[in-house]
């Protein structure tokens, strides 16, 4: 592997790395960067700590790109972050750097891709998973729904004999939703956006399907306020025991299976479900770190991302705050049987569309999916409009 430059600073001294990333509320990754430091005296990292919000760390990055300022050397990216940073030319190419991507879920790279070379590598692997109430099905001698008739069906059933609504999810109108709608839209057989032509399926039969068993979820099985949830709201009412069925990402399960909390040992997870003529998916998501291409610390950033990637450090980011890595061998060594069960679900995620405009289609996607699920229009109509105006973002937009 070629070397991007010195570690150590013009004048000798100590290298200062910075990256802005989420709250660091548990210390974990000042752990880990101190951890990092102890074995690399010459660097210190500085870490700055940005909103919970992806979107607003999102602006703040792209504000300081865009301004040239130096203010960051790494940056932690959401996996649909990268299509955007790339096409700008902010971000180093890695592809060359690493030598073991084969290691990785295949999705997880894909999603630090742009058009055929490597921007990030993945630290984190997220999926949307199922999780249900184990002991609930057990009693009622039921199984785990595999289609969205099931999973109504069942939801109906055990809410009634409990007090507790059936199905909870996010659906607050942000990035979440969007993640969502399309492991629904994918089990009705539907799509959004396909990255290779740029053809728009959110007016075809499996969309309208998708949204309109969304939409009839609320008030019914799933909470009226359930269009203000994002993940902690939909988790802690599961946690609490009021719903059934949970759709959330890999991090909630160290939260319900610890000992205290009221779901310990009561808890499964599955796939989310499919129609016949859909595929049960999960939608990617996740974070990594990229080298920003003007840092003058290339070498050391570098040497921060193969550490934080290494076996042991994944290791321990799940065991301390349950960070799913995207590295198939931790897996494949795992004697937890929740880890396979997350790894059969996680190694078969569906990345979200590869475009520079990616953050302009979630928007458009987000306001028509909220305004069909409040009630402000009907799913087809909503799909009409959310259509037409993702088809003129897209217009003229080179194809791959």
């Amino acid at each position: 592997m070629g070397c991007f430059g010195r570690v150590s600073g013009e004048d000798g001294g100590t290298v200062e790395l910075s990256v802005l990333m989420e709250p660091d509320g548990r210390g974990a990754w000042r752990e880990l960067f101190d951890r990092f430091e102890a074995a690399n005296p010459g660097i210190h990292v500085n870490l700055i700590e940005g909103p919970a919000a992806t979107d607003t760390r999102e602006d703040m990055y792209v504000n300081a790109l865009l301004s040239g300022s130096d203010d960051y050397d790494l940056v932690y990216a959401d996996v649909i972050w990268i299509p955007k940073f790339a096409a700008a030319g902010w971000l180093e190419d890695l592809t060359d750097k690493w030598t073991e991507w084969s290691d990785f879920v295949p999705a997880s790279v894909e999603g630090g891709s742009y058009r055929g070379k490597i921007y990030r590598v993945p630290t984190q692997l997220n999926g949307g998973l199922l999780y249900y109430r184990k002991d609930l099905l057990q009693e009622a001698g039921a199984e785990p729904p595999k289609t969205f008739a099931e999973l109504r069906r069942l939801s109906e059933t055990l809410e009634i004999s409990g007090g507790r609504w059936g199905y909870a999810w996010q659906g607050k109108q942000y990035e979440g939703l969007v993640c969502n709608y399309l492991e629904i839209l994918n089990g009705f057989g539907g799509f959004w956006i396909d990255p290779e032509t740029l053809e728009v399926g959110l007016d075809g039969i499996g969309a309208v399907e998708a949204l309109t068993f969304l939409r009839d979820t609320v008030g019914t099985i799933s909470p009226p306020g359930v269009t203000t949830y994002a993940e902690e709201e939909s988790r802690l009412l599961f946690q609490s025991g009021k719903a059934v069925f949970l759709r959330n990402w890999p991090y909630v399960y160290k939260l319900l299976a610890a000992e205290k909390s009221p779901m310990f040992e009561k808890i499964g997870i599955e796939p989310m479900p499919a129609n016949e003529n859909g595929r049960s998916s999960a939608t990617l998501g996740g974070a990594g770190l990229s080298i920003v291409k003007t840092s003058p610390h290339k070498e050391a950033a570098w040497k921060l991302i193969e550490f934080v990637a290494s076996m042991e450090s994944i290791r321990f980011m799940n065991d301390r705050i349950g960070l799913q890595p995207a590295r198939k061998s931790f897996y494949e060594q795992s004697e937890d049987p929740m880890q396979e069960a997350l790894y059969e679900v996680l190694k078969h995620t569906t990345p979200r569309p590869e475009l520079p405009q990616y953050a302009q289609a979630s928007d458009i996607l987000q306001r028509h999916v909220s305004a069909a699920i409040t009630g402000q229009s009907t799913p087809e109509a909503a799909l009409r409009r959310a259509a037409r105006e993702t088809r003129l973002l897209l217009k003229g937009s080179e194809k791959r």
